[in-house]
């Protein structure tokens, strides 16, 4: 009888660690996939982090494109008037604007809707002023 009151005990202690393990083990497996879910969404956020970083390098390389081919375009624009000795100011307002063409307007007014539009991170000041300046010359009031 003692032997068989051993072997229920055992039997219950056993039967009480298996249970034990299985919450154990079923606790462990739902840590582990709350942070599997964690690591993916975390590396979701990399990916969309560095595909953005990608884009703004990109986009800035093309800015810096933009405004060197802008640039050869101003020193290649005033060397001719130079050359041709017409007095001109390369900047906004009277000077070169009052001799452009209404086709170099709209050329003018494409790059400066590349850099200075609002819809590219630019000023809509700046893009009024552009439009209002470009508007005249297109319109053949220059």
């Amino acid at each position: 009888m003692p032997h068989e009151i051993a072997s229920e005990e055992s039997l219950r202690y056993a039967d009480h660690d298996r249970t034990w393990l299985e919450r154990e083990l079923a606790s462990a497996a739902s840590a582990t996939r709350d942070l599997r879910r964690r690591l993916e969404k975390a590396q979701q956020q990399l990916a969309e982090t560095t595909r953005a970083y990608n884009k703004t390098v990109e986009n800035m390389l093309d800015i810096i494109r933009e405004n060197n081919t802008l640039t050869l375009e101003c020193d290649r624009l005033r060397w001719q008037c130079q050359r041709e000795g017409v007095a001109v100011n390369f900047g906004p307002g009277p000077g070169i604007i009052q001799h452009l063409t209404p086709e170099e307007a709209r050329a003018i007014r494409k790059a400066m809707a590349r850099l200075h539009h609002p819809d590219v991170g630019g000023s809509v000041e700046r893009m009024q002023h552009w439009n209002a300046m470009l508007d005249v010359i297109e319109d053949g009031g220059a």
